[in-house]
Order: structure tokens, then sequence, then C-alpha cells
């Protein structure tokens, strides 16, 4: 299960690769093979958000899935398309200009779950040593696939977060939380009951915030 939560980070990182190494190789551009008018629409949206510090990379993923998934029916995809491209802005905004590309995709994929921008606001990025990517992925997980309430897993690595939690902490509430509802503990309480279980935190003072490192 675990393996699975992170796929799809793994899976952008090789198709990123690839696409750039067929590129170099001179292979033929996947996007291509659209009509003229839909090629011209989805490169200027790539475009845009790279010119606007966007993942460029990553919306032009979303093409290429698209292309696979639809037979290159370029209105479907230049829709999603255009909805992801709105997720990213939204992600970027919450996020805070500190955030990296791989951070920015990875709250377009909590409001994807869900999550509403203000909710991801408060996993901010305020500094350089420290990543929302893992509780954000672990918290998108507990609602899209555990079937969490949305409310009650915000509040609660909302808090965790605040509370300047590591990651390890995250990767520990996750994989209990993961283990109770698989044994058939209901959802919601078994993150009340893992959260009630976890030892008093104080909030740390922020130069031992600044040292909680990515990873």
């Amino acid at each position: 299960m675990k393996s699975r939560l992170f796929a799809s980070l793994v899976m952008l990182c090789l198709a990123l690769t690839s696409a750039g190494a067929q590129q170099q190789a001179g292979t033929p551009d996947p996007l291509s093979k659209f009509d003229i008018q839909s090629l011209r629409l989805i490169r200027n949206l790539i475009d845009s958000a790279r010119l606007e510090n966007l993942p460029g990379g990553a919306l032009r993923l979303k093409a290429i899935e698209g292309a696979n998934k639809t037979k290159y029916d370029g209105k479907k995809v230049l829709t999603v398309l255009r909805e992801y491209y709105k997720a990213l802005e939204q992600s970027r905004a919450a996020l805070g200009p500190l955030a990296s590309d791989e951070e920015i995709e990875t709250g377009a994929s909590v409001l994807a779950a869900g999550v509403n921008a203000e909710d991801l606001a408060k996993f901010r990025v305020t500094s350089p040593t420290r990543s929302p990517m893992r509780p954000l992925t672990y918290l998108a997980d507990l609602i899209d696939k555990h079937n969490v309430p949305r409310a009650d897993a915000i509040e609660a690595f909302g808090k965790l977060w605040k509370d300047g939690a590591a990651d390890t902490d995250f990767d520990g509430l996750w994989r209990l939380v993961d283990q109770d509802i698989l044994g058939g503990v209901n959802p919601r309480a078994a993150l009340q009951s893992r959260m009630k279980s976890l030892p008093p935190r104080a909030k740390p003072p922020a130069d031992q915030v600044m040292e909680n490192p990515r990873s």
C-alpha cells in the first residue's frame, strides 16, 4: 500500500525523464498526433505555465496521459489541462513562493482530492528545509482512498504540521491508520484513535522547525 502511495510521484519523474530523453534523441513528440488547432492550444498552455513559473513539465505529462486515454481527443484533453492549470495556480498561491515544482504538483493533487485552497494554505512552505510533500500525499490518500472524512483528516494533519511534526511522524501515523482501517476499524475512528495515542507535542521554536530537512 505504501509503495502505491508514492507511485504517482515516481512515475512522474520517470515520465519527465523519458520525455526529455526522447526529444534529445530526435524521436517524434507524442503530442504531435493531435490535430493542428488542439496542438497549438496545448503547447500554448504549457508555454504559459513555464512563463508563470508553474510546472510546465507536469502539464505536458498530463497532456500525454490524456492523449493515451482519449485517443487524442483534443477537446477532452484541453478541458482536463485547463482544470489542471488552475489547480497548479491555486496550489502555488496556497503553498507560497518558496514551494518547489514538486510541492506545487502535490498540492494540486490534494486539491483534486477535495481539499480547498484555504486548507491547503495551512501547509504553506515557509522554509526551504521543510517540505509538506509527504504529509500532503498522506492526507490526499486518507481522504481519497481510505474514506477518512475530509474535515477530520485536515484538522489532524494541519495540527501536526503546525506543531512541527517530522516526515517520520506522518509516516508512522499513516501506517497505523492504514493498518487499523484494513483491520476493519471505521476510518474516522481509526484516525481519531491514533491521534489521541500520539505523545503530547509542544510547538517547537522557529529555529528548530528550520532544521527539519526535506526528504
